[in-house]
């Protein structure tokens, strides 16, 4: 009987990519393949291993219990090749970046960019840093009109748009429209954090909040509103909503707020720049609000 063929690691990273989009589109680019690199990549490895890993569906592919089973495994392949290549490369030549996040960002969202340049620009060491910490990064992720001092060009991602974050029992979460004089009196939750608080506190001033906590970062603002604690002003949450919060933009003074997020950078068409900007783009952050 003749050997089973050693299963391909870019197979297995093509397949990874597509089990975690749930779209050949999606893994393309995020991998810089073409879609048929992906569909080829899947159907080779169907073909080794005799069983169906996606089920292809009118929104994108539908994991089998065969792909359910696999991913963990091909993960920890993937890991450990990883891991092998970066053991023997010296450490003066990896590549390394600094980045700033903006602290009003969804971490949700700031962990999926990191994975994807991670995974896009190999054995890349990253080195966060907050505003606090008093260095200007190399790149900056957050807001139009935001960054740090010297970082002037600005990279469009994607754009969100400010909603009003009820708790699921609240009133006014099931009231058909929304007036502004709907939300006199109402207990508010302060994200402090944000680059806009202090346009939010002027503009809502003339509705008496009570403002009954001001935290410091999206989770306790979230937690805290879904917690019936307060409303809140905020980006729109990115990903499924926690429970016992809901959102709502049909207020007439949340039409046309939004915020522009991107990367900002010094302009230099030098060193890691280009290639973290192409990784940056192919991944294009949030596919529902996505910049055109």
């Amino acid at each position: 009987m003749s050997p089973s063929p050693a299963l391909n690691l870019r197979n297995l990273r093509y397949f990874a990519a597509a089990y975690e989009a749930r779209s050949a589109l999606a893994a393309a680019r995020r991998c810089h393949v073409s879609q048929p690199a992906i569909s080829a990549a899947i159907a080779q490895l169907e073909a080794e291993l005799g069983q169906r890993l996606f089920v292809r569906q009118q929104r994108g592919l539908a994991p089998t219990p065969a792909a359910q089973r696999l991913y963990p495994m091909a993960q920890r392949l993937l890991a450990d090749a990883q891991a092998i290549a970066a053991a023997f490369r010296p450490a003066e030549t990896r590549p390394r970046l600094s980045l700033g996040l903006q602290a009003s960002l969804s971490p949700a969202l700031c962990g999926q960019l990191l994975a994807a340049l991670r995974e896009g620009i190999a054995h890349l060491e990253l080195r966060l840093l907050a505003p606090e910490d008093g260095d200007t990064p190399e790149v900056w992720l957050g807001a139009r009109g935001c960054a740090p001092a010297g970082l002037g060009a600005f990279e469009l991602l994607w754009q969100e748009d400010y909603v009003l974050l009820l708790p699921a029992d609240h009133p006014l979460a099931r009231q058909p429209r929304l007036q502004p004089s709907d939300l006199v009196g109402q207990p508010f939750v302060e994200r402090c954090h944000c680059e806009r608080a202090a346009d939010w506190r002027e503009a809502l001033a003339a509705l008496r909040p009570r403002v009954c906590a001001q935290v410091h970062s999206e989770e306790w603002a979230l937690a805290l509103v879904a917690a019936g604690v307060g409303l809140s002003i905020a980006p729109r949450p990115q990903g499924p909503l926690p429970p016992g919060l809901v959102v709502r933009q049909d207020m007439a003074a949340l039409q046309g707020q939004r915020r522009e997020i991107g990367l900002a950078h010094a302009g230099s068409a030098e060193g890691l720049l280009p290639r973290v900007l192409e990784v940056a783009r192919a991944w294009g952050g949030p596919a529902l609000s996505r910049a055109a």
